[in-house]
């Protein structure tokens, strides 16, 4: 399974996260100081590489997504709110890997078993 090699704080490309998102800055996040709300460290649509070479969303299910082995689901994502729903597309949830509706993961442009264009 690849991993994400982008130096940037934030959660592995094939984890899923619970509806409450990943906070990095957990002391930080939702409050507001001189009156400038702190906001999650990650954000929905940040793009990192993976050491496999591929290209990964960070993206939000707006639907359940079933898991599918090798390649991954394929999924629609919904830009600018980077939300995810099942459906004929170019980008993959990972292997095996079902998303609940409200759930946060990466999505990759291309099959998870296929080489980056």
């Amino acid at each position: 399974m690849a991993f994400r090699i982008t130096p940037s704080l934030g959660p592995q490309i094939d984890e899923v996260f619970p509806t409450t998102g990943p906070y990095w800055d957990n002391q930080l996040a939702s409050i507001s100081i001189n009156g400038v709300t702190i906001e999650p460290s990650y954000k929905l649509g940040s793009v990192v590489r993976g050491s496999d070479g591929g290209e990964y969303f960070f993206v939000k299910a707006s639907a359940s997504v079933s898991g599918t082995a090798t390649t991954g689901t394929a999924v629609n994502i919904t830009f600018p709110a980077y939300t995810i729903a099942a459906g004929g597309s170019t980008y993959y949830t990972p292997p095996d890997t079902p998303v609940a509706e409200g759930e946060y993961i990466h999505v990759r442009r291309g099959a998870w078993n296929a080489i980056p264009a």
